[in-house]
């Protein structure tokens, strides 16, 4: 939170004097904290696995769950940068494709849903 303040001041700063710096300000501090929060997630998110593993339970969902909170945070991101160049058009475009990327990535799950639950109706 600090480096998002830190950065976000400097932003600010660098808007009133060189404006064309406080784009790159924001996106190399926000690219610093997306690395800094992906670090300390991944511990998580290995002990996850090992118990998945560890209980014999497949990891596809959790695998497919992973990269949907991915997609979205990659969104979330790219659609404020695009809202804060003052792109709000793009930003939304930006949504609607991590929507679309999201479906995408869970149709082949939706599939595995409905073939059980037609498996179950037999």
């Amino acid at each position: 939170m600090a480096i998002c303040l830190i950065t976000a001041v400097l932003a600010l700063v660098l808007k009133q004097h060189k404006s064309e710096y406080a784009l790159a300000v924001a996106l190399a501090g926000g690219a610093v904290v997306t690395a800094y929060i992906l670090k300390s997630v991944m511990s998580p998110i290995e002990y996850i696995r090992t118990q998945l593993a560890g209980y014999g339970i497949n990891a596809d969902y959790f695998k497919v769950a992973l990269k949907a909170l991915g997609i979205g945070y990659v969104t979330g991101l790219i659609a404020d940068v695009c809202r804060d160049s003052g792109q709000t058009s793009l930003a939304s475009k930006a949504e609607l494709a991590g929507k679309c990327a999201i479906f995408v990535l869970a149709v082949p799950l939706i599939a595995s849903v409905l073939q059980t639950a037609v498996s179950f109706l037999k």
